[in-house]
C-alpha cells in the first residue's frame, strides 16, 4: 500500500513539474513575442509617450482611427479599446498605465449606457488579460474580481491555459512563437469593420443609474495622478430610441462630448451603434476638429 501511494505521489509530482514547466513556457512566451493581442501591444507601450490613447468598447475600437488622427494631428494615437468593455475594464486600464509608465497629453473615455454597467467584464480583453494575471497588484486584482471562486486558475499551474485553450491555447502558443503578426500593431489598435445593415434599430436605456462606482474611481484616480482625461460618446444611429439618455448622461458627466448625434446618414453605420469604416474616418475627422483643434 505505502509503494502504490508513493508511486501515485511521484506521478502527480511529476506532472506538477510538466505543468508548471508549460505555464512558463507559455506565460514567458506571451509576454516577450511581437504582440498578437491588443493587449500585448498595449504592454509594449511601456515607458513610453503616446499623445493621445483611446479607451473604450467596441464603439471606440471601430471607431477611432489611429492613422488619421496622427496625420492631422502630427502627433502619437493609440485605440485601447475593447470589446464589451465596461467602465471597471477602463478604471483597470487607467490603473495600468500609470503602472506601466506610459505618458500621454490626453487620455479620451468613451462612455454611453455602459454608466448604468458595473458588474461583468470585456469578455475580450478577459482572456487577452489572463497571460499576465500575476505580473502585477492590478492585474491580480482584475483577475480576482471576475473570476470569484475560481481561485485554481490562479494557484495551479497551467490551468488557465487549459480553460482559455480556444484563445490562448496550444495554436496561439505557437503563432506567438513564430512571431505571425496581426493587424494589431499596423493599425495601432483600430479595427475597421465594412458593411452596412439595413436594420438600424437600438433603444438606449430609458433610465440612468445614480452613480457608477468605476466611474467614481476613475475621477478620483486621475486626480491623484494628474491624468488629463476627456469623456466623449461615439455616435448612433438617427434611428436610436432614448437618445434623452445622453442629456441625463450629461448630467452625471460634467463636460462630456456628446457626438451621439454627430452622424445622421446610415450609409456610415455598421449597425446602430457601430460605424463602419467610411464612417470611423469621418468621425475621427470630426473629433479632432473638435475636440483637438487646441493640439494643433
Amino acid at each position: 500500500m505505502r509503494r502504490f501511494v508513493k508511486y501515485l505521489g511521484s506521478i502527480f509530482f511529476t506532472l506538477l513539474m510538466i505543468l508548471s514547466f508549460l505555464d512558463y513556457s507559455y506565460t514567458k512566451v506571451y509576454e516577450n513575442s511581437n504582440p498578437r493581442t491588443k493587449f500585448q501591444y498595449f504592454r509594449s507601450l511601456k515607458n513610453k509617450k503616446i499623445n493621445y490613447i483611446f479607451l473604450g468598447s467596441s464603439r471606440t475600437e471601430s471607431t477611432i482611427v489611429t492613422d488619421v488622427i496622427e496625420e492631422q494631428t502630427g502627433k502619437s494615437a493609440v485605440n485601447l479599446g475593447f470589446q464589451a468593455s465596461k467602465l471597471g475594464d477602463l478604471y483597470t486600464m487607467l490603473e495600468l498605465i500609470k503602472k506601466y509608465n506610459i505618458q500621454s497629453e490626453k487620455i479620451f473615455i468613451q462612455v454611453d449606457y455602459i454608466f448604468n454597467i458595473e458588474d461583468g467584464c470585456s469578455n475580450v480583453m478577459q482572456y487577452e488579460l489572463m497571460p499576465f494575471i500575476k505580473e502585477n497588484e492590478i492585474t491580480k486584482e482584475y483577475f480576482e474580481r471576475h473570476f470569484k471562486g475560481e481561485k485554481e486558475m490562479y494557484y495551479f499551474p497551467f490551468y488557465r491555459y487549459f480553460t482559455f485553450e480556444a484563445k490562448i491555447g496550444f495554436r496561439e502558443f505557437i503563432l506567438n512563437i513564430a512571431n505571425k503578426e496581426t493587424k494589431i500593431i499596423k493599425n495601432k489598435g483600430f479595427v475597421g469593420v465594412e458593411g452596412n445593415s439595413s436594420e438600424h434599430k437600438y433603444s438606449l436605456p430609458i433610465q440612468i443609474n445614480d452613480n457608477n462606482k468605476y466611474y467614481d474611481k476613475i475621477i478620483e484616480f486621475v486626480k491623484n495622478n494628474d491624468m488629463k482625461i476627456v469623456f466623449f460618446c461615439a455616435p448612433f444611429c438617427k434611428h436610436t430610441k432614448n437618445l434623452i439618455f445622453m442629456e441625463k448622461l450629461k448630467q452625471k458627466i460634467p463636460g462630456l462630448y456628446d457626438f451621439s448625434g454627430a452622424i445622421s446618414d446610415d450609409k456610415m453605420f455598421l449597425n446602430c451603434s457601430h460605424l463602419n469604416q467610411n464612417g470611423a474616418n469621418y468621425f475621427t475627422r470630426f473629433l479632432i476638429k473638435n475636440t483637438l483643434i487646441d493640439k494643433y
